[in-house]
């Protein structure tokens, strides 16, 4: 090696120094490509939990939507199975002074347990959660206060200048891509709401088909999300839920409100609505892919169903998951010729028929649905004691 190399240390560290400026920058790279990967907003904000918290070297990430004066967590990880951080967290923004100034001025703020001038609100949660330091994060979509993001580790640490604006960097881009899923989500509503309205013309017929229909779309929605069905094959399932019964719009009046059973006679024009629901959806192009939906919505796992007697996995999956849910909400509804079941009952019923006239996985992915909603809990924010108990 020569002198003038030797006598040159800062020619050694310059990749040594490049290396640390960029690494913050790779770190923000791969942050944005794994949240842009994903196509669900919930399942996005998961994944920006995550990689929030790995890429400041923390412990946990809750993300929190802001709904009147409510933030209600949406999202969360940690790094640990033992940590604190709550889920389903929800605050009243009135009870933390501090969240609310950084939603107000859009800056991000951070909070340590050994700061004698922070909060006591804000030192109330961290002692709840059993951690050290929070920053949070505005979250803004467009020009609008969406909700909040707080980091939170277990150290005692006050996040750097250069941390903060790499957390307001990675706040953007979750920003921009939840403003994509809303855009997007505005212009399936329209084109749901559009298609439900041709749906609902049968109400004049029958005056149970309109909220039947819409029990059935949420209920099949939820089983394909039980299911681990990808996003189109969920959409797919919604829309067919949405116009299953559409051929009914040539069936007599006499025939769909009978108050008794049906003649054979009567049956057999009933039995034609999966076809001719097919024929009226089948000009328009972009409702070909839930055609077998609409049409096989009757068929038996067992074959003994209509129009085409189709049996097992023969039966499109999405019609399979229609069946169930629609077999449930009929059975859970009063008709003209019969009271409604319990839910306890329905379910009975739909788990005899579970391998025969049922698809035994679209069986209990809707009882996983039922259950799931079910089960969730009224929202209990955390409060703060009064003044004189922090």
């Amino acid at each position: 090696m020569s002198a003038e190399r030797q006598s040159d240390p800062a020619g050694l560290a310059r990749p040594v120094a490049l290396a640390a400026t960029l690494e913050p920058l790779s770190r923000l790279v791969s942050f944005s490509r794994a949240i842009a990967a994903e196509q669900v907003l919930q399942r996005m904000l998961r994944v920006a939990t995550r990689e929030l918290t790995r890429m400041l070297n923390a412990e946990a990430c809750l993300v929190s939507r802001l709904e009147g004066g409510l933030l209600r967590e949406v999202a969360d990880y940690s790094s640990s199975e033992k940590s604190q951080v709550a889920r389903g967290l929800s605050y009243y923004l009135a009870d933390y002074p501090t969240t609310a100034a950084v939603l107000e001025s859009g800056l991000p703020s951070s909070i340590s347990a050994d700061d004698a001038g922070a909060d006591p609100a804000e030192l109330f949660v961290l002692r709840e959660m059993e951690m050290q330091s929070v920053l949070i994060i505005p979250l803004i979509i467009e020009t609008a206060t969406w909700g909040l993001i707080e980091v939170y580790d277990t150290r005692t640490r006050v996040f750097s200048g250069a941390e903060r604006y790499l957390a307001e960097l990675a706040a953007t881009h979750i920003g921009a891509l939840v403003a994509g899923f809303e855009h997007e989500e505005q212009a399936q509503r329209l084109y749901r709401e559009t298609l439900a309205s041709l749906s609902n013309a049968l109400e004049a017929k029958d005056a149970v088909t309109s909220q039947h229909t819409e029990e059935v779309v949420r209920l099949a929605v939820g089983a394909a999300a039980e299911l681990e069905l990808d996003l189109e094959a969920v959409r797919s399932v919604e829309l067919g839920a949405v116009l299953h019964d559409i051929g009914k719009v040539r069936v007599p009046e006499s025939i769909l409100n009978k108050p008794g059973p049906l003649t054979d006679e009567e049956w057999a024009v009933m039995k034609t609505h999966p076809e001719i629901g097919e024929h009226i959806l089948g000009p328009i192009q972009s409702l070909h892919r839930i055609l077998p939906i609409v049409r096989h919505h009757h068929e038996r796992w067992d074959g003994a169903g209509y129009p085409d007697g189709l049996s097992g996995r023969g039966i499109p999956l999405g019609a399979r998951i229609v069946a169930v849910c629609d077999a449930y909400r009929a059975m859970t509804e009063n008709r003209p010729y019969r009271a409604a079941l319990s839910t306890s009952e329905a379910r009975d019923e739909l788990e005899a028929g579970a391998g025969t006239q049922f698809d035994e996985d679209c069986v209990e992915a809707l009882f996983q649905a039922l259950d799931r909603r079910d089960s969730v809990a009224e929202v209990v924010p955390l409060r703060p004691p009064p003044n004189d108990e922090v």
